[in-house]
């Protein structure tokens, strides 16, 4: 069939369907054919509609959850500063009462017996001076545990070392701190969390493990830095601190690793000593 050029308003549709019958395609097969594509592109539409639809859900659902990942993480963050300047003040309190008072308590007594006797014994006289030396070299060690920028200054593995040193000095707890590898700075907040969680685990170490070894170990590897921590305590069954109150700690170990994007395993044994095995990423 030609359509008439003398017609230019003739129906586009009315030439597609006299062009089916060309093809000596029935009415009602021409009909069926048009039902099936309606059908079909209805069948897509829903499919589309259906998929973004889902989409757009699953998108919300990562990105409200990746908020919530986010607003943990500075609440854990914040967390960690009141219990780290706490913790200090703590740590400050009993070391001014415990040792740098016990100092200068022996120097004043050391320095009234001289006066008391009328006679200038340097004996006595040079060891109220060293006894005075000594407290004021703890109480500039204390002085540096008060800037919160020595974690900014410090590498984590170096400030962990002025702690360990107090610690060899007072003579409760023997630690070592050794690093492995090529040495990669966490960001602020990481390092934060985790100087927070090693400085814990140091406090329940002295508190409730009753070990008198303390090792921390330091792996930088290639995209993640790995930390153990090691003692020679009394240990506890994993089983039971789980189902009791004391199992809080370790779960807060475990969820400010996880903020972190890092793994933790924490492995003890009655009579066997404690690890705590972290593995934190870079970025």
């Amino acid at each position: 069939m030609v359509c008439d050029k003398r017609y230019p308003e003739y129906d586009l549709v009315r030439v597609f369907f006299d062009c089916l019958f060309m093809f000596a395609f029935t009415e009602k097969e021409i009909i069926s054919i048009v039902l099936v594509g309606t059908f079909i592109t209805l069948l897509l539409a829903v499919f589309l509609v259906s998929f973004v639809y889902f989409y757009q859900r699953r998108r919300f659902a990562f990105l409200r959850e990746k908020q919530q990942i986010k607003s943990q993480f500075q609440e854990e963050l914040l967390k960690a500063q009141l219990e780290m300047q706490e913790q200090t003040f703590r740590a400050i309190g009993e070391e001014i009462h415990d040792n740098v008072g016990q100092l200068l308590s022996l120097a004043r007594v050391q320095i009234n017996i001289i006066d008391e006797s009328g006679l200038l014994d340097k004996a006595v006289l040079y060891a109220a001076r060293e006894n005075i030396g000594k407290a004021l070299m703890e109480l500039r060690d204390l002085s540096k545990s008060l800037h919160t920028e020595r974690l900014q200054n410090l590498s984590i593995h170096e400030t962990l070392l002025q702690e360990a040193e107090r610690l060899n000095r007072v003579g409760v707890l023997k630690a070592s701190i050794q690093v492995e590898g090529v040495i990669r700075e966490l960001d602020s907040q990481k390092r934060l969390i985790l100087f927070r969680i090693l400085q814990e685990s140091i406090q329940n170490c002295l508190k409730h493990a009753e070990a008198t070894e303390l090792a921390i170990r330091f792996v930088y590897r290639e995209g993640e830095v790995g930390v153990s921590i090691r003692d020679n305590g009394k240990g506890f069954d994993p089983v039971v601190v789980a189902q009791r109150r004391e199992g809080q700690g370790l779960g807060n170990v475990r969820n400010r690793v996880r903020l972190t994007g890092g793994q933790c395993a924490i492995s003890s044994a009655l009579l066997s000593g404690t690890e705590i095995n972290l593995t934190i990423p870079y970025e």
